[in-house]
């Protein structure tokens, strides 16, 4: 496995302290997995190295190249403009993330996933870099990024979308993850790996000779951080005041120098505060081991790490209900968490912990919070995440060549399913209803000549009237059948009811295989032969999908929705498909895969933009000549739409030289009350007189001819 960790919070020889945690994680993960990692940790520009000019200074002195604990480490540099930086920031970064790997790459060392640390900038550029790539990636929320950089619309925007497209999405704190979910990421996809602790390095040693070496002695208290107003290291201060016989540690450095020791001061506790500056992290050890207590009164955090880092030396700790907090301090041998973020309660919260230290118990709490479990869980994240890019990669998809017509042929689709709220996707509120609609909707095809495919639900396959009436209509030659996975619906029942799984590509790989083929038993069961055409619910499908619908026997997928972008809720992206047929080679056999017809339009009229792309589902979207705020997706479908736009649709497709045309609707469309389109007996009347009118159009003045499934595999076969 080899990984390439992106983050501007990593370590480097002149800022040794800086993102120490994430440093912490890529070091025990390599050690425990053995894996072969190395790290861009991109630095921002800037030209002189004079201590005069502080911590930019920095900047400028940090190596293009060096290696840490074992791992090479690359900063790039990349330029932050004055006033526009945050917003720019993701956009410079990613080009210096896709030239380093592109880089590492040349010189031999190509790699699996990109491992993504803190979701803004970094993350919205790895992601960015990601798709130019053509490489999987993985981003990790670590506080401030979700608590604070989120609190901006466009970045909030850059943030979600980059969730959205992200392959995997790490959580360091359930709390950071509630956030996200706040924020309107998808829950399903965010995992919760919390940062541990390295035991080796942070534990107890000889305290009265870390006392000796920090000038301090009785009761002493430790306050880390950097010194900005959010780390709450005046609430310390002031709970000092209320603790006449205590020593305060305060490590870090920042803008709040000032105004801390001004506080101390005016309290008169400034004999008391030992400012250390910045300390090197390893340089910590002593603090924790001097003190009795460590204090953490932040209004925001991730997963706190020093908390953890002061309990593995025995200190148990008091902290603000931040972030993670409550995550880290669990029982009465680790700390408290303050009942309000104040001195008194600062003040109180450390006098109880320091009537009742046990260093031993404390130390004993953090022993469970070892990076082992973490490191494994990452594995098999990112093993997850390789294994489902490899199948992504392994299913070719090609046009399909099909034999010529002079006008584009017809297939007319139906997804026969259960009435049930589209709201929401749980096994046990849905009715199968009756075939009745469904037998009208037979009368107007059959009078022009059409043979509907219907793609038919568990719930349905299951009722017998349903079956019964499916079964009639194949037998009669008026139907042909294939399989709709409403995944919510389908068993296993395996806790997988939600929006975001309600796309069956979302679907662990398991699971999707065992619902598909409880799906495929169940009709063969009713009809007494396998089926061999498939839409995904909700348009679901994404090509690591269809080695899985090759191995349930489907050699018909009529899945993807040219135009429409589902991705904001979690699901496909089919903006940039065209609408031409394709297939999908995979090891168990080849799909044919016929798009629902569509197109954008402008708003308002019955002008349709150019659909062409490349041949099957691309990340990559088309340039686009207008805003999207001026258009809107539209497919072929009486569903929405009127009969003027779907005969501009209709002709424009033919002059894009679209050879077969898919006609979509909805089964619950045809009974009142059922679903939005037909709110009562007279709009489903509509619907069913607006069919009418299109079939007549398409084989009338249009010129064009109904297939059906058979006619359809001939065309491909004859194209071949």
């Amino acid at each position: 496995m080899k990984i390439l960790t992106v983050s501007t919070l990593y370590p480097n020889a002149a800022q040794p302290s800086h993102g120490v945690f994430v440093e912490n994680r890529i070091d025990f993960f390599r050690r425990r997995t053995k894996a072969d990692v190395k790290v861009i940790a991109p630095v921002p520009w800037f030209p002189f190295s004079a201590p005069a000019f502080g911590r930019y200074a920095r900047f400028a002195a940090a190596p293009g190249r060096e290696t840490r604990r074992g791992i090479e480490v690359r900063h790039p540099r990349y330029a932050i403009p004055p006033k526009i930086g945050m917003t720019y920031a993701a956009r410079a970064l990613a080009r210096v993330i896709e030239a380093e790997a592109r880089a590492l790459i040349a010189e031999g060392w190509d790699f699996d996933l990109i491992d993504a640390h803190y979701l803004y900038p970094d993350g919205v550029a790895a992601g960015a870099a990601a798709r130019r790539l053509g490489k999987p990636f993985v981003m990790t929320a670590r506080g401030s990024d979700v608590t604070e950089l989120a609190l901006f619309p466009r970045q909030r925007a850059m943030i979600l979308g980059a969730v959205i497209r992200a392959d995997g999405v790490i959580a360091v704190a359930e709390a950071l993850k509630n956030d996200l979910v706040r924020l309107g990421a998808p829950a399903e996809k965010i995992r919760v790996l919390r940062n541990g602790v390295d035991l080796s390095m942070f534990r107890p040693a000889d305290r009265d000779a870390a006392r000796a070496a920090l000038g301090v002695s009785g009761t002493v208290l430790a306050s880390v951080g950097s010194l900005i107003p959010r780390k709450g290291h005046d609430i310390a201060v002031g709970a000092l005041a209320q603790l006449p016989e205590a020593t305060l540690i305060i490590a870090g450095e920042g803008p709040a120098l000032g105004a801390l020791k001004a506080q101390a001061e005016n309290l008169g506790v400034a004999a008391r505060v030992r400012f250390t500056g910045q300390l090197r992290h390893e340089a910590l050890i002593d603090v924790y081991n001097a003190a009795d207590a460590l204090i953490l009164a932040s209004t925001r955090e991730g997963w706190p790490n020093v908390l953890l880092e002061a309990m593995a030396c025995g200190t148990p700790a008091v902290a603000a209900d931040a972030g993670g907090a409550r995550e880290v301090i669990r029982e009465s041998a680790a700390g408290r968490v303050l009942s309000a973020r104040t001195p008194d309660a600062a003040a109180a919260a450390l006098r109880d912990v320091l009537a009742s230290t046990d260093r031993s118990a404390t130390r004993a709490y953090a022993e469970r919070h070892s990076w082992d479990e973490t490191s494994d869980s990452q594995q098999a994240l990112f093993k997850e995440v390789i294994d489902k890019h490899a199948r992504r990669r392994s299913a070719v998809m090609r046009r399909a060549a099909t034999a010529p017509r002079e006008r584009p042929a017809l297939i007319f689709t139906v997804d026969a399913e259960e009435e049930f709220d589209w709201s929401e996707f749980t096994p046990d509120t849905h009715k199968a209803g009756d075939p009745e609609g469904l037998s009208r909707l037979t009368a107007v095809c059959s009078a022009h000549g059409v043979k509907p495919l219907h793609f038919i639900t568990w719930p349905l396959l299951r009722d017998a009237a349903f079956a019964a009436w499916f079964r009639g209509e194949a037998e009669q030659g008026r139907a042909d059948l294939g399989l709709h996975l409403h995944q919510w619906a389908t068993p296993p029942r395996s806790g997988h009811a939600s929006e975001f799984y309600s796309w069956q590509m979302n679907l662990p790989r398991a699971v999707h295989a065992e619902k598909l083929n409880a799906l495929a038993a169940a009709f063969a069961a009713a009809f007494g032969r396998r089926a061999i055409a498939h839409r995904a619910g909700r348009y679901g499908v994404a090509p690591e999908c269809y080695e899985d619908l090759a191995r349930a026997g489907v050699r018909f997928d009529f899945s993807p929705c040219p135009s429409f972008d589902f991705s904001a809720r979690g699901g496909p992206d089919f903006s940039s498909t065209a609408n031409d047929p394709f297939t999908v080679d995979t090891d168990a056999g080849t799909v044919f895969v016929t798009p629902v017809c569509g197109a954008r339009a402008l708003r308002g009229g019955r002008t349709f933009l150019p659909q062409r792309g490349e041949a099957g589902i691309g990340p990559m979207r088309p340039p686009r000549r207008l805003p999207r705020a001026l258009t809107a997706p539209f497919r072929l479908s009486c569903e929405g739409a009127r009969f003027e736009e779907l005969t501009a649709l209709t002709h424009h497709l033919a002059r894009e030289g679209t050879p077969v045309l898919t006609f979509s609707l909805h089964s619950t469309t045809l009974t009142p009350a059922a679903n939005a389109y037909a709110p009562d007996k007279a709009s489903v009347d509509a619907h069913l007189d607006m069919i009418a009118r299109y079939l007549d159009f398409f084989t009338g003045s249009f010129g064009g001819a109904a297939i059906d499934l058979d006619g359809l595999g001939a065309l491909y076969r004859e194209g071949r």
